[in-house]
């Protein structure tokens, strides 16, 4: 949405925005509905389970109720109450409390389910639930009907299954007495086996009581929570017999933990007889090592040995240290079992010593063999190393061999075998087209041979898109002959029939499961059968369509089982059922097979090394194992590197897979690339044609105008024919222009006909590169036309840079010419106008500066000039501009007396927007490298030198028209600068006159117009007043008669302080006007004037100032 830019760009995000919306829309509903879907399935299923729940229940009840309740015969007999047996009651007992159980989560699960639930489901689910409340209220009634028998009843099962569980107990107990035996027989020391294997079966048996003795007591005291319950008649003597079973319990309990005790002491004694065995073992193996180093003690022992001889030693001195160390470790983990006896303290200590002599024997052993076992080790290791190692190289030359044919052979007969394929769908088309068979179509192509020959095969290719109007299989000459050698698959030359049929062979894997039908349309065909993910199928048929429901379907036959059916290949909503096996698939699975396998391989080598270098860790600095982990150090870098080898190849091969399904994609599409290739040239191709002309047109310009434009300096100055590049340059440039419009107006019309894109058929390809390069084209004569203008102005600006140049020169000339013959502009231009013409024509001029600048007279030069000063000819007004140069002052500048700034002296200085007539120059003083001109000042009429341009380049004067100004309303027009008075009046100015400037302008300067905003005492108006005016008239000033009061103050009747009345009393800031005073009082000391006030023209007699200094009122400062 950022990067949109334009209205049609906009429009057609908000219409993509629009359909998004829509769609979320909809598949709001179709989850909405789904979800409602759902919890209706999952509410029948629920319906259904509970409902099969309930249903056992109630026939357990009813069943209940025909034993408790009498039946119609003995109601009508006056039988209230059914005599059912005990055997009957414990059944229902057991029935009813299981039903009531059931019934309790059945009711929870259906009312949970029924919430929210459609009206129809729901209603169904309340009956359910009605159901469950009847059941559990029947079972209630049964259970208060039942009560008495019941409890009674129940109450001596518990008792009998109470015994049950004693009995069992009393059982094992039997077993443990049976399982010490050997140990009652009087014989105190066993032998270590039957030592061992006695105690696990006491241990054995111990466990057995202990279980059985848990459950007793479990179940009888659940047992008497549940009796409490009952009626006094059926629980007492239940728990007494209960409490008789617990004691019995007991009782078995403590011979269970004296039984514990002495299976203790036996197994330690066991234990440290097996100890005693372990270290007999030790002393033997250490003598036998000593027996087996003893030919390396002499003289000449550490002469090499040979491998036979250093794998028995190696193995006898592992052995040896696995019985020492197997023997050392049993023996430490009875160090706590032996304390608190001494006996078998004793024995302990023994045992230690004996296993610390062994050990101190087979250290001395391992001295002498440890060199020999180090280089039979190390030499050994090396071996199984360089052995792996050849095993990795050959994972990785497989590996990289099975990747070969995409990675360096770019996939060709992948992509040869695509082409097959797309021949095949082509022939099955005009197969089914003309009822051939593939027998048929072989004889049409062999001519009546038994094969088809490459020449043959090549030349029926080559015409067959033509004759089939299939443009996709136009294969190119290479590809037919790669694709005959891959149908050949014999490879002897020549396609045979069967060859020919196995192009129309197919193979698919089914990758969701789906059913099969025995006809393609499935609203009118029966299921055969189901076949599973996974399941191979295969056909010489082509897809079909059932158009009853879009679907795509094919004949084919399972593989496995020979069955034949059509399968739905691709579900209406574009759900994928079975998918291809093509060569490409295999020859992926494969590789990506053989890659993981390597990588496992190589895995288990990094693993080996590892391994390796760990156990190596301590070898210390030197030895045959020192060098030996050296050596591994040194190979370990090739594992890592042929690890990184397989990553890479792997990375390979998923860039390679993706860069060979652009080009199989590339090659199903090239048919209809070419063709909307072609389309796209035919609509560029007449636009390219008017952009060609267009740029060649452009570049005639650009050479054309070359010779001026690269020109600058003295060199352009000296250029003798810029009227020539300039008429020739406007020529190319008017024929640029036409063909810049026609070019644009061409590619319009190409636009035009590339096709409308719209959401549903966006435009791609060809004509998508078409549209760009139309819209190029369109830029270029943007460009190509701002290029043109570009140089048109460089053109241009290299002409007025001689006109600049020679401006200066001939107004010079000219003006010198007039001086030194005194004549007038008017006398001037006659002499030079041809006799009858009102304008001097090019020639004219030509003619006349020709005589004044002799040799140096440039033809082109002054013609270019001359139509600068005025278009065909030049007119008097011109003329005069032309040699009446003005400039105005763009920075402060000094005006001198004379040219040499050295010399010179300052008369004034110039400021900026002063307007100065030229009278002599340009000329530059080359000791200080500054132009300067003589000019006149019009605002005081001052003439003297200025500077035109610093010698650092800052520009102090700037030429300008000269100036004439416009009346814009009707004006004065006085005789004198200043305005005193209206005696020195012209006469008056109209609206749109016009005046040349001959002097001026001039600043007049004014005294300051005051002005006061006040208040009219007399009504209040509030407004501004001109108090005095510019030309100093005063109208009204400030007044000294009116007071305001700075304090309260009283106004009496009388100046006298001593003898007056209070009038009034005057507020803060009020106003009265003076009429008397201020007048002295010498006595009090204060001042007094007589006022009137404002506010309501009362009189009196007011202090201004006390006796203290205090001021009571002041002049007003606004009044």
């Amino acid at each position: 949405q950022k990067e949109a830019k334009g209205p049609d760009a906009i429009a057609a995000l908000g219409k993509l925005q629009s359909r998004v919306n829509a769609a979320q829309q909809e598949l709001a509903k179709t989850k909405k509905a789904a979800a409602s879907g759902e919890k209706m399935i999952k509410g029948k299923e629920v319906l259904a389970e509970e409902d099969e729940k309930i249903k056992q229940v109630e026939a357990d009840v009813s069943s209940a109720e025909k034993k408790v309740k009498p039946g119609e015969e003995e109601a009508a007999l006056g039988i209230e109450q059914a005599q059912p047996s005990d055997e009957d009651i414990e059944a229902i007992a057991v029935a009813l409390t299981s039903g009531q159980k059931t019934l309790k989560a059945s009711q929870r699960v259906v009312e949970a389910n029924a919430a929210g639930s459609p009206a129809p489901l729901k209603a169904s689910l309340q009956k359910l639930a009605a159901r469950c409340k009847d059941a559990l209220s029947k079972i209630s009634e049964l259970m208060t009907l039942t009560k008495d028998q019941r409890e009674l009843v129940m109450s001596r099962a518990h008792v009998r299954e109470g015994k049950a569980k004693v009995d069992e107990v009393e059982t094992a107990m039997e077993k443990v007495n049976e399982a010490e035996l050997p140990y009652l027989k009087g014989i105190e020391i066993l032998d270590v086996k039957e030592a061992t294997s006695t105690v696990a079966v006491c241990e054995a048996a111990a466990a057995a009581v202990q279980t059985a003795i848990n459950a007793a007591r479990n179940f009888i005291a659940a047992k008497n929570l549940e009796i409490k319950q009952f009626g006094q008649a059926a629980a007492k003597p239940a728990a007494e017999e209960l409490t008789q079973l617990t004691e019995r319990v007991n009782a078995a309990s403590a011979k269970l933990g004296q039984f514990k005790k002495d299976t203790e002491t036996r197994k330690k004694t066991a234990l440290m007889q097996e100890a005693g065995q372990k270290v007999s073992a030790a002393e033997a193996a250490v003598k036998q090592m000593a027996e087996a180093v003893e030919p390396f003690t002499k003289e000449g022992g550490e002469t090499e040995i040979s491998d036979e001889e250093g794998e028995k030693l190696v193995a006898r001195l592992k052995e040896t240290q696995a019985v020492l160390s197997d023997a050392s470790s049993f023996l430490a983990a009875r160090q706590k079992e032996v304390a608190g006896n001494a006996e078998r303290t004793e024995t302990f200590k023994d045992l230690q010593n004996r296993i610390k002599e062994a050990k101190s024997e087979m250290a001395k052993h391992q001295k002498v063999a440890s060199g020999h076992e180090q280089r039979y080790t190390a030499k050994k290791l090396l071996a199984e190393a360089s052995e792996t190692l050849a095993g990795m190289d050959e994972e990785v030359k497989k590996a990289t061999d099975a990747c070969a044919p995409l990675l360096e052979e770019g996939g060709e007969k992948f992509l040869v075998a695509t082409s097959v394929r797309t021949l095949a769908a082509a022939l099955r088309d005009h197969m089914k087209e003309k009822a051939l068979t593939h027998e048929g179509l072989f004889n049409d192509v062999a001519g009546g041979s038994e094969g088809i020959s490459q020449d043959k095969f090549i030349d029926w290719l080559e015409k067959l898109p033509e004759a089939l109007s299939r443009e996709e299989i136009g294969f190119n000459p290479e590809r037919r002959v790669a694709m005959f050698k891959h149908i050949d698959s014999d490879g002897n030359d020549s396609i045979s029939l069967s060859e020919f049929k196995a192009v129309f062979l197919q193979r698919f894997t089914c990758v969701k499961e789906i059913t099969v039908t025995e006809g393609l349309e499935v609203a009118k065909s029966k299921t055969t059968f189901k076949i599973n993910t996974g399941t191979t199928l295969e056909t010489i048929h082509g897809p079909q369509t059932d158009e009853s429901n879009g679907m795509v379907r094919i004949e084919c036959t399972v593989v496995s089982s020979g069955k034949t059916g059509f399968v739905t290949m691709q579900g209406n909503q574009g759900t994928k059922f079975i998918e291809l096996i093509s060569p490409f698939t295999i020859f992926s699975e494969e590789v990506d097979k053989v890659i993981e396998d390597a990588l496992k391989s190589l895995t288990k080598v990094a693993g080996f090394f590892t391994t390796k270098g760990k156990e190596l860790l301590n070898a210390g600095k030197e030895g045959p194992l020192a060098e030996a982990r050296t050596e591994l150090g040194k190979l370990r870098p090739k594992v890592s590197a042929a690890q990184e080898k397989l990553r890479k190849l792997k990375l390979n091969m998923a860039n390679g897979k993706k860069d060979y399904a652009k080009k199989e994609l590339a090659e199903k599409n090239a048919h209809i690339e070419a063709r909307e290739r072609k389309e796209a040239e035919a609509i560029t191709g007449p636009a390219a044609a008017k952009v060609e002309a267009m740029e060649a047109a452009a570049k005639g310009l650009e050479e054309a105008s070359k010779p001026l434009v690269s020109l600058s300096g003295a060199d352009l100055e000296a250029f003798a024919t810029p009227v020539a590049i300039f008429e020739e340059a406007e020529k190319l440039l008017e024929a640029t222009t036409k063909s810049i419009e026609e070019a644009k107006a061409s590619v319009a019309e190409q636009l035009e006909k590339v096709p409308k894109a719209d959401p549903k058929t966006p435009l791609k390809g060809a004509m998508m590169e078409a549209k760009r390069d139309l819209q190029k084209m369109l830029g270029k004569s943007v460009a190509v036309k701002k290029q043109c203008t570009t140089a048109m102005a460089s053109v241009r600006a290299k002409c007025q840079s001689i006109v600049d140049a020679r401006c200066a020169d001939i107004s010079g000339l000219l003006r010198k010419e007039m001086q030194q013959k005194s004549l007038s502009l008017e006398n001037l231009f006659m002499q030079i106008v041809s006799p009858g013409d009102e304008r001097i024509s090019e020639a004219a001029f030509g003619k006349y500066i020709e005589g004044l600048q002799g040799e140096a007279y440039k033809a082109e030069q002054i013609t270019l000039l001359c139509r600068h000063i005025e278009m065909g000819g030049i007119g008097r007004r011109r003329f005069e501009a032309f040699l009446q140069q003005y400039f105005v002052v763009v920075k402060r500048i000094a005006i001198t007396d004379e040219f040499d700034i050295n010399q010179a002296k300052t008369l004034r200085k110039a400021e900026s927007d002063e307007v100065l007539e030229l009278l002599d120059g340009p000329l530059k003083d080359e000791k200080v490298g500054v132009t300067r001109i003589k000019a006149k000042s019009l605002s005081d009429g001052v003439e003297g030198w200025i500077s035109l341009k610093g010698n650092q380049g800052t520009p102090f004067l700037q030429e300008v028209e000269k100036p004439f100004y416009s009346c814009q309303a009707e004006i004065a027009f006085e005789r004198d600068f200043k305005i005193d008075s209206t005696d020195g009046l012209v006469r008056t100015l109209k609206a749109d006159e016009v005046l040349e400037l001959i002097e001026g302008p001039r600043k007049l300067t004014y005294e300051p117009c005051l002005r006061v905003r006040g208040k009219a005492t007399s009504d209040g108006a509030m407004g501004w007043f001109t108090a005095r005016d510019k030309r100093g008239i005063v109208f009204a000033e400030a007044d000294g008669k009116y007071y305001a009061c700075t304090s309260s103050v009283a106004m009496t009747d009388n100046r006298d302080i001593k003898d007056c009345k209070v009038i009034r009393k005057l507020a803060v800031g009020e106003l009265f006007i003076l009429e008397e005073g201020p007048v002295e009082d010498t006595d009090a000391q204060i001042s007094r004037v007589k006022g009137k006030t404002v506010k309501d023209d009362q009189e009196g007699w007011i202090t201004i100032k006390g006796n203290a200094g205090t001021t009571y009122a002041e002049p007003s400062s606004k009044h």
